[in-house]
């Protein structure tokens, strides 16, 4: 039972029981589209980089590569969670510590 002005659920819980909010939503649809192109960048370039140990003197191979490399470290620069060793998820709503 709720009293007046008081919460009575659990801290610990809070994580499980808040749902699904509008907010939570409006950062996975932002946040998505940029985890898609970060994934999308990382095959290319392992692939890219594959073929140019094949061929080290493939021009055209090499500007691919240092194409995908910047994009990458842009990517990386203005979203610097997205290359963290810990799941972004987990540092945001992960259960507290004590």
């Amino acid at each position: 039972m709720q009293e007046r002005g008081k919460c009575t659920m659990d801290p610990m819980w809070f994580y499980d029981e808040m749902g699904e909010q509008e907010e939570w939503q409006a950062i996975r649809k932002e946040i998505l589209p940029l985890e898609k192109e970060y994934l999308e960048i990382r095959v290319a370039l392992r692939d890219a980089e594959a073929a140019l140990r094949d061929d080290p003197r493939n021009d055209r191979l090499q500007g691919t590569v240092e194409k995908l490399r910047e994009r990458q470290a842009e990517m990386e620069r203005g979203s610097r969670w997205i290359s963290s060793d810990y799941p972004w998820e987990f540092l945001l709503w992960g259960v507290p510590h004590g």
